[in-house]
């Protein structure tokens, strides 16, 4: 089979995987170490699912949680009645699987941005990325101690570590376009030499790397532990229904108020505005969104190294980056990013990043983790690190799980209001904010709260990305499932 032929039927088999149902999260998903021990609600019910509300919520990550908090701290919704439902226990999807980082890509991703949409564009998203970060500190500073305490939520220093000499071009020229976009945040960042990297940071191999201001928290902890507070506060207008699948939508225009039908695999609720916080798993509901919005599984684990690296847990976090590739002869695909945070108090390391076959990364099941990728995060983890001797490291894996994240086409999430067109149903009454593209962590808190702003019918004209926002321009030109193979695979 000649190379065109062979290319043209990966690039086929992409469009196909990305524009199939994700169907419902799994039962008995893979367990992520994040979520252990379990927060005494991960598995709250209603007695009875309330008949009418208000506003219902589907998904309990950090989008939907921030959404929740929005909406009941505004004084203009003091008396309505507000539901959330989570497929599988509490805060179980791409928050409490993800990597713990509080960081934004912006620099790497700058080129690539403005050569799609413009320097102005990609100017915008990057200081909305920061600002997010800075409003989602500026959250946790306000939180009882003893959660912050939970959440282990910190700023550190960041390290991108490059691994190829063009990789590391490609980026210095990202950053140099980022810095011309952003000049007052061009000082957060510092390049080091190859020679710099591996002293200061005892890399085995580095063709240069780069420092940038980042964050670290435990997701599962902070996301439950709010969801928790606004049920005591707001307990009788406020109800969290876990293992409570929302499976349909449907609109009744003979009812007076009320007129969304929320299907739930324990009943029907009704609603007059529903918000889908659902991330990779949103076009099982929404079909018009298939091949817009798709799953891409991603790859955490957990793992202690020996001899023991020094505890730089409360300082520093690190990314790898290569080339992404793809090997035809095998269909594996290595996405050319890894990341890692370090536990401040045990330190064990964080650490994800994929190596798979195109099936296993463009589908929605988390219940597995398959041998290649988990191999692969150890295999790295051993081989980024010279112990303190010279020794080369041991690493144990304690915990390896998966997770789904919520991609598009065109990298930006999709957020706002959903017209006719996506949803089949009159009036206007369904919001959505998914499809965060495995960088939920620096958009979703500041996302949750424009949005809960929205639907209150305030103005936040200039406040959220053009970029982020949900337009039949956006919809017909640049979220065609056929550019994936180009902008994500690079095939």
């Amino acid at each position: 089979m000649g190379a065109n032929n062979q290319r043209r039927m990966v690039h086929d088999r992409i469009v196909s995987l990305i524009s199939q149902d994700p169907g419902l999260p799994r039962k008995g998903p893979s367990v992520a170490f994040w979520q252990e021990p379990t927060h005494p609600i991960a598995n709250i019910q209603s007695a009875q699912l309330p008949t009418e509300v208000e506003i219902a919520i589907v998904g309990s990550g950090i989008t939907g949680c921030s959404v929740a908090r929005t909406l009941l701290e505004n004084p203009k919704l003091r008396n309505k009645r507000i539901a959330l439902f989570e497929a599988r226990a509490l805060t179980s999807g791409a928050t409490g699987r993800n990597g713990g980082h509080l960081v934004s890509p912006s620099a790497v991703d700058f080129a690539a941005v403005a050569s799609l949409f413009g320097a102005d564009k990609a100017a915008e998203v990057t200081r909305f990325s920061f600002r997010n970060l800075e409003r989602f500190h500026e959250f946790v500073s306000t939180l009882d101690p003893i959660l912050q305490d939970a959440a282990e939520a910190r700023k550190v220093q960041k390290v991108m570590n490059f691994l190829e000499p063009a990789t590391f071009v490609h980026f210095k020229d990202s950053l140099l376009q980022f810095s011309n976009a952003c000049p007052e945040l061009a000082d957060q960042f510092r390049i080091l030499s190859a020679d710099e990297a591996k002293a200061k940071y005892k890399f085995i191999d580095s063709a240069g790397a780069c420092e940038q201001p980042a964050g670290a928290v435990w997701p599962y902890r902070i996301i439950t532990g709010v969801l928790a507070k606004l049920m005591k506060e707001h307990a009788s207008r406020f109800s969290i229904d876990t293992n409570t699948a929302v499976t349909a939508v449907t609109y009744e225009a003979g009812r007076p108020t009320h007129r969304r039908r929320v299907q739930t695999s324990r009943g029907v609720v009704y609603a007059d505005q529903v918000v889908y916080c659902t991330n990779a798993y949103t076009s099982h509901l929404l079909p018009e969104l298939r091949g817009k919005v798709f799953p891409f599984r991603g790859t955490m684990s957990t793992q202690s190294v020996t001899p023991s690296l020094p505890n730089h847990g409360a300082r520093h976090s690190w990314s790898i980056y290569h080339e992404p590739r793809y090997d035809p002869a095998t269909g594996t695909f290595t996405f050319g990013l890894y990341y890692m945070t370090q536990n401040a108090k045990t330190g064990d390391f964080f650490f994800g990043g994929e190596k798979q076959r195109l099936e296993e990364i463009l589908i929605s099941d988390d219940t597995v983790v398959p041998n290649l990728p988990a191999q692969n995060l150890v295999s790295i983890m051993e081989n980024t690190f010279k112990s303190a001797t010279g020794e080369a490291v041991k690493s144990t894996p304690r915990r390896i799980w998966s997770g789904i994240m919520g991609f598009t086409p065109d990298g930006m999430p999709l957020v706002g209001r959903l017209g006719k067109r996506l949803t089949g149903r009159p009036d206007d009454g369904e919001w959505a904010a998914v499809g965060f593209n495995g960088y939920g962590m620096d958009k979703c808190w500041l996302v949750g709260e424009l949005l809960g702003a929205m639907i209150a019918g305030e103005d936040v004209t200039g406040q959220l990305p053009a970029l982020y926002q949900i337009t039949n321009e956006r919809l017909d030109k640049l979220m065609a499932p056929r550019d994936v193979p180009a902008r994500l695979f690079r095939l």
